[in-house]
């Protein structure tokens, strides 16, 4: 009995560490955050994240849900330019307006039932009107019916991941059941940036006119000393007022996105300090190139004794400039690495550490093929390896990485 709970005692304390080493590193991992946020993100809701890696720099209240309003229009962009990618619509198209679409309040660009709008001066419209009849126009021309088009924004925002999201409207009307977060939002946009940047020169407009209407963008951060080039103001009565902006130094971009704000100034302020603080604060390093060999790997009973590894794509950690030059990388193989091998075979992973932050894992790849040797020849190379030694590979090594800023 007494060795039962010696036994259920050590379980105990084993747990129990086991918590505190997920906790502490989960407080490693946002060791990268600004410290002293409220000084620099005092909106009530408040991110910066980094554009290449979706990397958060800051965060307040995040990932807390509250009305996107007009942000929402990100959303409908991102379905309106990926059928335009595909090319199953033209920007030179044109969709019919509906009673409904002319119906619309607040924002608006006054197309007229009956007639026919451009996509492409939809596009502008949503953008720099923030035209809720635009949106409506490109939901029905889109999906038939707008309630359909807002099935297929849910399911965009499952398939991005966006787990404080659900839309009921393409415009950002506010009901209780349409909600977002800073996070999300900021996530929409660097979709956005990524996946169609043709498409991007379109939110650096500042005037559009249509239907003999000049209207101005709202975002009045638009070509500013940081170089403000998008992307979307927001402001309902319940959800105060909110802004998304992005800005590039060199091949760094960096997204704000701030809500909840008390006006038009107070947001752009925020917003345009978060930027300002994130160029000051961080740099971006890359890790590895994509397909450029990163170390070299024993192999059993190969014709070439070691093969190269690399990743497949580009791997960049954004992080404060004070580590820049304290990044450190290890490649972890799963041994023994027997031939034959293909290329592209996964023979392992990386990952690397700054500070008290450790990365995720990713993906280690041959570079090249290696055959087997045949049963004469691996003699051969046995015999030579008893007389002559060869050096042995760890299965956790630490290598140098490409550490040179991106900018």
């Amino acid at each position: 009995m007494k060795k039962f709970l010696v036994l259920i005692s050590c379980l105990v304390i084993l747990t129990n560490d086991l918590h505190a080493k997920k906790a502490k590193r989960r407080v490693a991992q946002k060791a990268n955050v600004v410290e002293n946020v409220s000084k620099v993100a005092d909106a009530p809701y408040a991110v910066l994240i980094d554009c290449a890696t979706g990397e958060v720099l800051i965060n307040n209240n995040a990932d807390e849900r509250s009305p996107p309003s007009s942000m929402t229009k990100l959303m409908t962009l991102y379905l309106l330019f990926e059928e335009l990618a595909k090319g199953s619509v033209k920007l030179t198209d044109e969709f019919f307006v509906s009673e409904l679409a002319q119906s619309q309040e607040g924002s608006r660009s006054f197309f007229r039932e009956g007639t026919k709008a451009k996509v492409e001066d939809l596009v502008r419209s949503i953008i720099v009107h923030s035209g809720n009849d635009a949106c409506v126009i490109v939901a029905e021309g889109l999906c038939g019916d707008v309630s359909v088009f807002v099935d297929q924004m849910n399911a965009k925002a499952q398939e991005f991941g966006l787990h404080n999201s659900h839309f009921a409207n393409p415009m950002g009307l506010p009901l209780d059941e349409h909600y977002s977060s800073v996070h999300d939002l900021a996530e929409i946009a660097r979709r956005l940036i990524i996946d169609f940047p043709q498409f991007y020169h379109y939110f650096s407009e500042k005037t559009f006119t249509i239907n003999g209407i000049t209207q101005h963008s709202r975002n009045t951060l638009l070509g500013n000393s940081l170089g403000v080039d998008g992307l979307k103001t927001g402001m309902t009565k319940s959800g105060g007022y909110g802004l998304v902006a992005s800005a590039a130094h060199g091949n760094v971009r960096l997204i704000a996105v701030v809500n909840g704000c008390t006006n038009n100034r107070s947001r752009a302020q925020h917003a345009n300090r978060l930027l300002a603080s994130g160029f000051q604060e961080f740099t971006t390093v890359k890790v590895a190139e994509a397909g450029k060999p990163i170390a070299d790997v024993k192999v059993n009973r190969g014709r070439s004794g070691v093969v190269r590894v690399c990743t497949h794509k580009d791997i960049s950690a954004t992080l404060r400039k004070k580590y820049k030059d304290s990044v450190k990388v290890v490649i972890s193989v799963d041994e023994p690495v027997e031939a034959p091998i293909l290329i592209g075979a996964r023979l392992g992973s990386l990952t690397y550490s700054y500070g008290d932050v450790v990365s995720e894992k990713h993906d280690l790849f041959a570079c090249e093929s290696v055959e087997r040797l045949g049963i004469v020849e691996h003699v051969i190379a046995e015999i030579k390896r008893i007389i002559f030694g060869n050096e042995a590979s760890s299965s956790a090594t630490e290598v140098k990485g490409n550490k040179d800023p991106v900018h």
